[in-house]
């Protein structure tokens, strides 16, 4: 068992169920296994314990990304989702392992990955190869949907009963141990729903509910505007194990008791936001912190890395200045004094980054928060980075300044797979082995 003492660090991090202002302090902080078992003053290390030297870093939660494609990384700069069916396995498994990597270099620890490429038995594994590899930790969701078979002039699904029928056995095997992909749970099996706009809802009320019998952890669906959330309400298809991302059409649920905002907080459904993307894809206003303050679960996500960059740096600040540019465009409008205070904080954009989107994801049991009995997943920052030296908040550092070039230490339950700013599991030798073996099988790169 791999023992840690991060030693003279300066602990950032909300408590679970606390307050809503974090808790920054200097301490020790003891990993013992994949489990943080101290934090304390000066704790003096055994024998068989590593010592991190801690001074001049930050100790934070890792990051949770409630929304997230990785296989998408393979099309980075491209927004190819119309040629994403014709991805082959080999490219959805290298896409995949580089999505996850990218992930980790930026402290994201724990994914929803909403696998949408699982056109076949071969890319479902390729993908899943690629998440068991990376060492993040995850909840893998493929998706209930076959790929197109034609696109234009309208789109088909040739294959659609062929693909339910895979699908419907896949997700037997995969739940087969309680829904754990790795052994020790670190990978967990989850379901991407986007099919209710078609058929009957009855079929869709079977599948979800076949899904939650094989042990899926999370139920995510993609979820722009119109009444996607009231007919799973009405299907009795909501709950506490359920994340519908986006959900843009509730910035113009104005009144305080609107159904649908209703309907997310009596179910404990949570939304996983992505700012970045949301705007930068024209969905529409993004709600996190609308969502944040009527008390409804939510987290960030990074959404397409096709699109844009996998860090939560990017989400954090999108989420917070979007919601102040808005609350001053209203002030400004309706002729009201400006506030003597901001209305949003950056402690309200790290929540969501970390005990916000472990909560949505049903693991804040496990993760989200620096505190004894957590699993060990924990980000150090070099406080005297560029970036960073001098701020006088971290809080505020990390949401306003910080980058993935000042995580300098990323462990996963306990496992370093970043150290010194670099890739431990994944070191830059490893990485091009893969890609010469991947070169060398397959040629270029062609879209």
């Amino acid at each position: 068992m791999s023992k840690y003492l991060l030693k003279g660090g300066t602990v950032v991090t909300f408590v679970q169920g606390g307050e809503d202002k974090p808790h920054v302090y200097e301490a020790d902080v003891l990993v013992e296994g994949n489990t943080i078992t101290r934090i304390e003053d000066d704790i003096q290390p055994g024998a068989d314990v590593e010592v991190i030297d801690a001074r001049n870093k930050w100790i934070t939660p890792g990051f949770v990304d409630t929304h997230r494609h990785p296989v998408m990384t393979v099309l980075r700069a491209s927004h190819g989702e119309h040629v994403q069916a014709s991805l082959t396995p080999g490219e959805v498994e290298i896409g995949t392992l580089a999505g996850y990597l990218e992930a980790l270099h930026s402290g994201v620890t724990t994914v929803l990955d909403h696998f949408n490429a699982a056109h076949t038995p071969a890319h479902a594994d390729a993908a899943l190869r690629a998440t068991l590899a990376s060492g993040a930790r995850a909840i893998w969701a493929p998706a209930r949907q076959s790929a197109p078979t034609r696109v234009f002039p309208s789109p088909e699904f040739a294959q659609e009963a062929e693909s339910e029928k895979w699908q419907r056995a896949k997700l037997k095997e995969w739940g087969a141990d309680g829904g754990k992909l790795r052994p020790d749970g670190r990978v967990t099996l989850g379901l991407s729903y986007d099919n209710s706009w078609v058929g009957s809802m009855e079929t869709h009320r079977e599948w979800i509910a076949y899904a939650r019998a094989n042990s899926v952890a999370i139920i995510t669906a993609h979820v722009g505007y119109g009444p996607v959330i009231r007919s799973w309400r009405d299907a009795g298809l909501l709950g506490p194990d359920v994340v519908f991302s986006h959900c843009n059409g509730l910035a113009d649920a104005d009144a305080p008791d609107h159904e649908d905002w209703a309907a997310l907080m009596a179910s404990g459904t949570a939304i996983g936001a992505t700012p970045v993307g949301e705007l930068g894809m024209s969905y529409g206003t993004t709600v996190a912190l609308d969502a944040l303050k009527r008390g409804v679960k939510v987290g960030l996500g990074a959404d397409s890395n096709s699109v844009n960059g996998g860090d939560m740096f990017g989400p954090m600040r999108f989420a917070l200045q979007w919601a102040r540019a808005r609350e001053h465009a209203h002030t400004h409008t309706h002729g009201q004094k400006a506030p003597l205070h901001l209305p949003f904080a950056a402690a309200d954009a790290f929540r969501l980054a970390t005990v916000g989107g472990a909560d949505a994801l049903g693991l804040a049991h496990a993760v989200g928060t620096v505190e004894v009995g957590k699993r060990a997943d924990l980000l150090l920052f070099d406080a005297d980075s560029v970036a960073l030296a001098g701020a006088a908040d971290p809080v505020r550092a990390i949401v306003g300044h910080a980058s993935a070039a000042d995580v300098d230490t990323v462990f996963v339950d306990g496992e370093i797979l970043k150290r010194g700013g670099g890739s431990e599991r994944w070191p830059e030798d490893r990485l091009e082995d893969l890609w010469k073996q991947w070169y060398e099988t397959n040629g270029p790169l062609t879209f």
